[in-house]
């Protein structure tokens, strides 16, 4: 009897663990396993300089243009764009940005996009693209977000032209925030 309830207690442990484990590993999420077009990837930040608060952001890359089609949109958004250096390419990414506090008291705003390593194109080979001078279309995915809402707009890269495969970057520790979270990461194809 005693063996059969040791049983049962490891085989719950170990079904336990199981389920828990799994939506961890599901979300797992890093320089070699991006999230992919349309997937949310869920973080947080800490915003605050005397006490600080946690907040949960969700980060979606909607869509992707590359190429041509960049090249013309941003040409739309303001004539002053220029081409892209020879050899790369411009990439544009609709990205949606969710921002909720945890508790009624977190009114803290997070500034998004104006920060300068927020938001960074990597190679394949995971090497910093240098950022790109331009003005991207409307809306541009830059402003003061409060918490408990969204905001959704358009970031641009120049990457290498035979660069099949290059992820963007989200660094949670910037636009205000002075820890927690993890970098985050989003195929750019």
């Amino acid at each position: 009897m005693k063996n059969k309830f040791v049983t049962l207690i490891a085989v719950f442990l170990v079904m336990t663990a199981a389920v828990f484990l799994y939506p961890a590993m599901a979300q797992d999420n890093s320089s070699t396993n991006p999230a992919a077009i349309g997937s949310r990837v869920r973080s947080m930040v800490e915003l605050g300089s005397v006490y600080s608060n946690i907040y949960d952001i969700g980060i979606t890359v909607l869509e992707t243009i590359r190429g041509k089609e960049a090249m013309d949109r941003l040409k739309a958004a303001s004539p002053d764009n220029k081409m892209p250096p020879a050899g790369f390419d411009y990439i544009l990414a609709r990205v949606k940005f969710d921002f909720k506090g945890r508790a009624v008291s977190d009114t803290i705003p997070f500034d998004l996009g104006d920060a300068r390593l927020q938001w960074v194109a990597l190679s394949s080979e995971l090497t910093e693209y240098a950022r790109v001078p331009v003005t991207v279309p409307k809306p541009a995915l830059v402003g003061r977000i409060k918490p408990g809402s969204s905001m959704e707009g358009w970031v641009a890269f120049a990457v290498d032209s035979k660069d099949s495969k290059p992820v963007m970057v989200f660094d949670p520790d910037t636009g205000g925030a002075t820890g927690r979270g993890r970098t985050l990461f989003f195929k750019l194809y």
